[in-house]
């Protein structure tokens, strides 16, 4: 009985220190933007800034609860920001819900960035 309790104790702690995981950003946050129609070209711009719907601008997060891919043997973790795959309902959807991510272009201003998905170095905690 006690070897059942003792096990269902470390079970439990493990599984709640999972869902309290933690992966946050070490250095900057990337995100990857494409372009074009037919032929698609590709890069990835720093994020600067992510505008909230009052407009107000604040920098990125550091810490993520969960994260669309972590690679432990990288110490990178990506973040999919766009619905994809559903025609006109994915674009309602990234109408809708996608974060504003801004980069600062040499002159210091605020550009847009369309993001597919954000990543960066990260620590699982």
């Amino acid at each position: 009985m006690f070897y059942a309790k003792s096990l269902l104790t470390v079970c439990v702690l493990l599984f709640s220190a999972e869902v309290m995981a933690e992966y946050c950003a070490v250095g900057k946050i990337e995100a990857n933007e494409c372009s074009g129609f037919i032929i698609k070209s590709c890069g990835f711009i720093e994020v600067d800034a992510v505008r909230d719907d009052e407009g107000k601008l604040f920098y990125p997060k550091k810490c993520y609860e969960s994260v669309t891919e972590y690679k432990s043997s990288k110490g990178r973790c990506w973040i999919n920001t766009k619905s994809k795959g559903g025609g006109l309902i994915s674009w309602g959807i990234n109408t809708a819900v996608q974060p504003d991510f801004l980069h600062k272009n040499s002159s210091g201003k605020y550009e847009d960035i369309d993001a597919d998905y954000i990543t960066f170095n990260c620590i699982k905690k």
